[in-house]
């Protein structure tokens, strides 16, 4: 019926909207909250790179996570963004420790609530 296939159309063209818009995320690491703007076509690789730039490290001294929980692996470089986070999301990062092959703890603080007067 028409109908049906309207809103079949509006569906569709809603999903492909959707796909075009930019992804915001937040990546974590200690007391610092780094915000992305991200295409979902990005792959970890490529938010690697950016944060490298901001960092000013390479890009093979960041780790990132979706979760606090470390033994959950870290997210590999050739994963689409799209496959493992949504709009919004949070990733956790840490960094390989200067002068060697071990990597720090995942480690957030978050920031307190204020204070109602």
């Amino acid at each position: 019926d028409r109908r049906s296939t309207e809103t079949a159309s509006a569906d569709w063209r809603s999903r492909v909207m959707a796909s075009l818009l930019p992804m915001y995320v937040r990546v974590k690491r200690k007391n610092t909250t780094i915000f992305l703007t991200l295409e979902k076509s990005d792959n970890f690789g490529g938010v690697k790179q950016k944060l490298s730039s901001i960092l000013d490290l390479p890009a093979t001294s960041i780790k990132l996570f979706t979760s606090t929980d470390a033994s959950a692996g870290d997210l590999q470089d050739a994963a689409s963004v799209d496959n493992f986070v949504e709009n919004d999301a949070i990733l956790y990062m840490i960094l390989k420790k200067d002068g060697s092959e071990t990597w720090e703890e995942i480690e957030v603080t978050e920031a307190p609530l204020p204070h109602k007067a």
